[in-house]
């Protein structure tokens, strides 16, 4: 199981071969599970002369409370 949840919203289940849309500016985040692993492939055009725009990283404290192995919520 993979994981993705944009601002405010609930978390999503990714699972392989899902294709995840963002709309631009949308603050979001996506990653594996403990027991997982995830590859990203994004496809991105240039906004302003940027193509990507990238928020604080979530700590080794944080990631277990948004994303806890097993959880579909």
């Amino acid at each position: 199981m993979r994981m993705g949840q944009s601002a405010g919203g609930p978390k999503e289940e990714i699972r392989p071969g899902d294709v995840v849309w963002c709309p631009p500016k949308e603050k979001h985040w996506h990653g594996a599970t403990p027991a997982t692993a995830m590859t990203h492939i994004a496809i991105q055009e240039p906004l302003d002369g940027k193509v990507v725009e990238w928020m604080e990283k979530v700590s080794d404290e944080q990631y277990p409370a948004a994303n806890p192995a097993g959880s579909k919520s």
